[in-house]
């Protein structure tokens, strides 16, 4: 977003013009045309775009008489009584006048000095609109067509990053190699609208966790009882100490409205909703909850208990954990990360072994692709040479990489080199063993962001998981 300037503005007036105007005495004008001085105070008038219609200019005289406008930039702006019309970008300049003369009370004022007020025209903004799938499938065709439009109207283009797994041409994505496949949609922009774009990635030939749930699996408290349409189990579990409604299990009945899921009608989003009313909160007490989504993949509803799960999906050459999640604004304000866990077949004794990362998402559904170097071994279930991360102390400990003020995406890698070789045996594992779960998980509820007196922590999947 275009920022605007504001130019302030020097208005001259002796000390002996504020005792005149407060006391009622007389006086002249210090050009000795009489009068008494009067000065005029004008609003800035700045903010609006092009095409955002006539802004109404307002500025008080301190007579009282009435104050006049005009542009002296009218290729810009025009000015026409109190309306100013913006024409085109750039800088605009208005001057507010009071000639003077007498009031109905017989007072005589002189002329005042002008006002004038400086500011920048920008260019409207506009939106793209541009949902590619969220991954393509070489063996239905080696070419995908893609659509974009713009709130202004104007023609889209498209462009590609990754040129090794896709290129363009025109509006089609031709498929040349497995991967993220990132393609930017944008608008040039014309005298009226700013330039805008949008990227997006596609998976190209991915590992499928999952695309789309059981539309039947809404309702209130938690279940393990859902499904992917891919035939994969799912258990959500919103949950929080103040429900009542028992150990880490929040029961339909007697949590009400505070925890329940949702469906949408087409099986595309699932959100898994914690709503904690702060009626419920015992001051002082012991306060604990979390939110957790387990997506298990196509055809898997458990872990084998009698050894490896053996029927997951096994990576190559594939980098990424790819999905699309949301949070509510104020569970986004309250900046709660969300932790990822990757649960593979491998098992050892009664524990199958898990891989963590850590995701702090943006504001609104944003898809993500996780890098699946960032995950660590939390949980190596006793294997021998395997090194492991804490998953508290260190891998819920890295800073955001959205911070720019507090080091960004250079104190992030500076963090996650601190268990490097938790990364590596993360790394081994995942080529060795497959991955049979991919978890979900708010560990820290908001619990300082309220609506309403409910604090929500509400997470989103939307469309497809995948590893590509």
């Amino acid at each position: 977003m275009q920022k605007v300037f504001r130019r302030g503005h020097a208005l001259t007036q002796l000390a002996v013009c504020a005792m005149l105007a407060a006391c009622g005495g007389g006086g002249s004008s210090a050009d000795g045309s009489g009068g008494r001085l009067q000065v005029i105070e004008f609003a800035y008038p700045g903010g609006a775009m092009l095409l955002d219609g006539p802004v109404t200019l307002s500025a008080v005289a301190s007579s009282g008489l009435p104050v006049s406008f005009e542009s002296t930039t009218p290729a810009t702006c025009t000015a026409s009584g109190d309306q100013l019309t913006l024409v085109s970008a750039g800088e605009c300049r208005v001057v507010a006048s009071q000639p003077g003369g007498k009031t109905a009370d017989g007072v005589m004022w002189a002329p005042a000095d002008e006002a004038s007020q400086l500011f920048n025209v920008l260019k409207h903004t506009q939106e793209v609109t541009f949902a590619p799938p969220d991954y393509v499938l070489s063996s239905k065709g080696n070419s995908v067509a893609l659509s974009a439009s713009s709130t202004s109207g104007l023609p889209v283009s498209f462009a590609t990053d990754t040129p090794a797994n896709c290129a363009i041409e025109g509006s089609q994505l031709k498929l040349l190699g497995k991967g993220t496949c990132a393609v930017t949609a944008s608008v040039a922009g014309d005298d009226n609208y700013s330039e805008q774009s949008v990227q997006r990635f596609i998976a190209v030939d991915p590992l499928l966790i999952a695309d789309g749930f059981d539309p039947n699996g809404a309702g209130r408290g938690s279940s393990n009882a859902m499904s992917t349409k891919q035939g994969g189990n799912v258990t959500v579990n919103p949950w929080g100490s103040p429900l009542n409604a028992g150990w880490e299990w929040c029961d339909g009945n007697s949590g009400g409205d505070w925890c329940y899921r949702t469906v949408s009608p087409d099986g595309s989003t699932l959100t898994s909703a914690l709503h904690y009313p702060e009626s419920n909160w015992t001051p002082g007490g012991w306060q604990y909850g979390f939110n957790r989504i387990d997506i298990f993949a196509p055809g898997l509803s458990d872990f084998n208990g009698a050894g490896d799960t053996t029927s997951g999906l096994r990576v190559t050459t594939e980098k990424a954990l790819g999905f699309t999640l949301g949070i509510n604004n104020g569970l986004y304000l309250a900046g709660r990360p969300i932790v990822l866990h990757l649960d593979l077949g491998k098992r050892n004794g009664s524990c199958n072994v898990t891989l963590s990362a850590l995701l702090w998402p943006l504001d609104g559904l944003i898809s993500y692709a996780v890098a699946l170097s960032d995950f660590a071994v939390t949980d190596a279930c006793g294997l021998a040479d395997v090194a492991t991360a804490s998953l508290d102390d260190q891998v819920r400990k890295l800073p955001n990489p959205n911070d720019t003020a507090n080091g960004g995406p250079a104190a992030y890698q500076a963090a996650l080199e601190e268990f490097s070789d938790a990364r590596a045996s993360a790394m081994t594992l995942l080529k060795s063993s497959d991955i049979a779960r991919v978890r979900f998980r708010l560990m820290d509820v908001n619990d300082s962001q309220k609506t309403d007196g409910v604090y929500a922590s509400d997470v989103t999947i939307k469309g497809a998981v995948t590893i590509q």
